[in-house]
């Protein structure tokens, strides 16, 4: 099912969902979700999952932050209108240059809106059929975002569609609020003093370690017997189908 980059807000991180919320989330049919939730060790309370936890076990993210954080991306990828007196903490009298952050007020809900995609079905992001970019993405053609992705099982390597936006179309990359304990999921970032801690504009060249492009490649190939996905607006990311 299609999904909008933005819009649809609104959604509290730490409402508890059910199974079959969570696997529409992650993009999975509903039998996959045990397996998954055994890997990232992600537990119910009361009979049912929160949103809190599963971006903290399987994003990676600290929901809590994100508030503040969307203030500073925005702050960076904004400029100020009228006569240009306003400071930078004037949120009200700049505007954000980048289309697919300015509609977002609430950054956790949008993520958690957009779920995940298999890589196989950023085909469409990058403007090529479903063959055409597996081809591609064997032979070390495709600029993917220099993330982690995440890797709900080997066969399915899945990405945020707000991170693939935002590299594909303006070479950035938000660095999320980690979760306690976790890791950045950059890879191969250049050191700069120069670096914004909210987001980094990166060369194209050595965007994934080699691990995480083998399993790419592994994961494409799972999917190899897919019909081709249909034509759809370009504004628009799709769930995989179960």
């Amino acid at each position: 099912m299609a999904k909008q980059i933005c819009g649809g807000l609104g959604s509290n991180p730490d409402e508890n969902i059910t199974t079959t919320v969570l696997a529409r989330h992650l993009g999975v049919s509903r039998n996959t979700v045990p397996a998954i939730t055994a890997k990232f060790a992600l537990t119910k309370w009361d009979s049912r999952f929160r949103k809190y936890d599963v971006f903290r076990h399987i994003h990676g993210l600290d929901p809590l932050l994100m508030d503040t954080f969307l203030v500073s991306f925005k702050t960076a990828h904004s400029r100020s209108i009228g006569d240009g007196t306003c400071d930078a903490d004037d949120t009200v009298g700049r505007i954000c240059l980048i289309d697919e952050l300015s509609g977002i007020n609430n950054l956790a809900s949008a993520l958690w809106d957009q779920g995940l995609i298999h890589i196989s079905d950023l085909a469409l992001e990058y403007g090529y059929a479903y063959d055409t970019f597996r081809k591609k993405l064997k032979s070390g053609d495709i600029n993917l975002p220099p993330i982690q992705p995440i890797e709900l099982s080997s066969n399915r390597v899945m990405y945020r569609p707000l991170d693939v936006v935002l590299w594909r179309r303006h070479g950035i990359v938000m660095n999320l609020p980690k979760a306690d304990g976790s890791s950045s999921d950059l890879i191969h970032l250049p050191s700069s003093e120069h670096t914004d801690q909210t987001s980094m504009r990166l060369s194209l060249s050595d965007s994934m370690t080699s691990a995480v492009f083998a399993a790419a490649i592994a994961a494409t190939d799972e999917k190899s017997d897919i019909s081709a996905t249909p034509a759809h607006s370009p504004d628009v990311l799709h769930n995989t189908r179960p």
